[in-house]
């Protein structure tokens, strides 16, 4: 019978362990992967701004800034799960593009000092790269033709030289400065238009147009995904860091854990939750089945009765399992993100984790339930204590034998819940038969371990009787009834001689309750 309710604990508490198992570790794997793709973009944001380690180039603010806003556009893409991602050109050719996008959209960046320069420089036509361009040419060289300069560059030569070196491309400039831009290009776009004794400024002004049009500070994706606009003196101080080769995303707060969008960490530890309600509802319910399936075999039908238990089984571990899969969930997520100290945050990594976290919430579960039932005066402290010892067997057993398969079968889930269901078992009958050994030591020493087994040395009634003590007692109470006298013939009796004999009583201690030893 002991091992039968061994059996039973023990499966109950593999079934809470598994639930409880399964939502941390869903959890775990699932924001592994979202937190690992922000990673991954961080680091390249790291590394392409200390590639410029040591470089002297004057305008490196703005190819710090080409960077800071390709892989800060990356960064949100990975936290938002978008697939769109932008790419830093890195080319000098005539009117290239410095960042371009996977939906097609390319992208200018100019940061000079002023919002007046950055915008002016962003509507600069073929005419005007044409024409610095032969201006910088040494003395003697051969002066190329229009069409010449524009097939060497990689454009058709025949091409309009009017037209804005940046056509089609979006205009981006410090995020201080596109006040001061706006005001710049509106100025002049009338000054231009008005030009009445010059019609071709009005291409001016169109290309002007063209530049407040497109004016931006950041880069912006398709699904709402976003790169952190720049100031001209943050890019300055960027490029110091990337020049000296330490920059440190951390100082702008640029971390996974910062970056991550909670309803993406709350969806994954919901549905980690929903996983482990559905595992453990089909768990508890195969006791049940089997039961009924018993059942229709020994007497050839069932009663409804019989599949109305099955149902609140299933409901019972649908229940339990949720609230205990999504609890081990928030406590991984947040360890992941860092809520609950470095330590817990390096301790994610390990595969070993979440079946810790697992049996710690479930005992957690287990000893407030029992707390409320102590309190209440359901049970009494001693059958507290003896509930959270007995969880601790079966937990730590079903840990250890979880982790054990899982060390030698590395099947995810699987090999632990197996070897979680083994274990648990183990530690039950372990349970049992320290129980057993503790109480026949108890029983023949006298020990109370600590006050965890009573000692009664109260004498039985049946034996105080037969000493000649009084025993007090209402079932010792009885009603005198009343007898008419009658009258009996005297009859003469042979005496006979009895022999005396002596009544020994032997006393033997035995388990009389739960955790408590007396005369038996």
């Amino acid at each position: 019978m002991q091992s039968k309710q061994s059996f039973i604990e023990g499966y109950k508490c593999f079934t809470d362990n598994v639930g409880a198992y399964l939502g941390g570790e869903l959890s775990r794997l699932n924001n592994e992967a979202y937190l690992g793709s922000i990673q991954t973009e961080i680091d390249n944001l790291t590394e392409a701004l200390n590639a410029y380690k040591g470089n002297a180039n004057p305008q490196l603010k703005g190819l710090a800034a080409e960077a800071w806003e390709t892989y800060t556009f990356n960064i949100d893409a990975a936290a938002k799960q978008s697939v769109e991602r932008a790419t830093q050109v890195q080319s000098t050719g005539l009117g290239s593009v410095d960042v371009s996008t996977s939906w097609g959209d390319d992208y200018s960046l100019k940061f000079y000092k002023s919002g007046d320069k950055s915008a002016f420089a962003q509507g600069h036509s073929l005419e005007y790269a044409y024409q610095r361009y032969i201006h910088n040419l040494q003395d003697g060289v051969d002066i190329p033709t229009r069409e010449e300069y524009l097939r060497q560059s990689g454009l058709d030569p025949n091409t309009d030289m009017s037209l804005c070196m940046y056509e089609g491309q979006a205009r981006l400039i410090p995020s201080d400065q596109i006040k001061d831009a706006i005001d710049a290009l509106n100025k002049r776009i009338i000054r231009e238009m008005n030009n009445l004794d010059n019609p071709d400024r009005m291409a001016v002004a169109e290309r002007l147009m063209q530049v407040k049009d497109k004016l931006t500070d950041h880069i912006s994706g398709p699904n709402g995904e976003y790169s952190i606009p720049l100031t001209e003196h943050e890019s300055r101080i960027l490029a110091d860091q990337a020049r000296e080769g330490k920059f440190d995303p951390a100082r702008y707060d640029i971390t996974a854990a910062k970056k991550a969008d909670a309803l993406v960490i709350c969806e994954n530890a919901m549905k980690a939750g929903l996983n482990a309600a559905w595992i453990s509802a089909l768990l508890k319910t195969v006791p049940e089945l089997i039961a009924v399936i018993k059942k229709m075999v020994r007497d050839g039908a069932v009663g409804i009765e019989d599949f109305e238990n099955v149902g609140k089984a299933g409901v019972s571990g649908a229940k339990d399992g949720f609230v205990r899969g999504l609890l081990c969930a928030w406590i991984t997520s947040s360890s992941q993100l860092g809520h609950l100290g470095s330590t817990m945050q390096s301790a994610t990594q390990s595969a070993n984790f979440a079946p810790c976290i697992g049996v710690a919430v479930v005992l957690l579960c287990q000893s407030v339930s029992d707390g409320v039932k102590c309190a209440k005066g359901e049970i009494s402290t001693k059958q507290y204590a003896y509930n959270i010892e007995r969880s601790l067997y079966v937990g730590v057993g079903g840990l250890a034998g979880g982790l054990a398969l899982q060390a030698i079968v590395e099947i995810p889930v699987v090999s632990y819940a197996v070897g979680s269901m083994i274990g648990s078992l183990l530690g039950g009958l372990t349970f049992t038969i320290k129980e057993s050994v503790m109480m026949s030591l108890c029983v023949k020493n006298g020990y109370t371990i600590f006050g965890l087994v009573e000692q009664d040395y109260t004498m039985p009634d049946e034996v105080r009787k037969k000493l000649g003590f009084p025993v007090y007692g209402k079932e010792e109470y009885y009603f005198k009834e009343y007898k008419r006298q009658t009258y009996e013939k005297q009859t003469y009796h042979k005496k006979t001689y009895d022999w005396q004999t002596i009544d020994c009583i032997i006393l033997k201690r035995g388990v009389i309750g739960f955790r408590k030893v007396g005369y038996v």
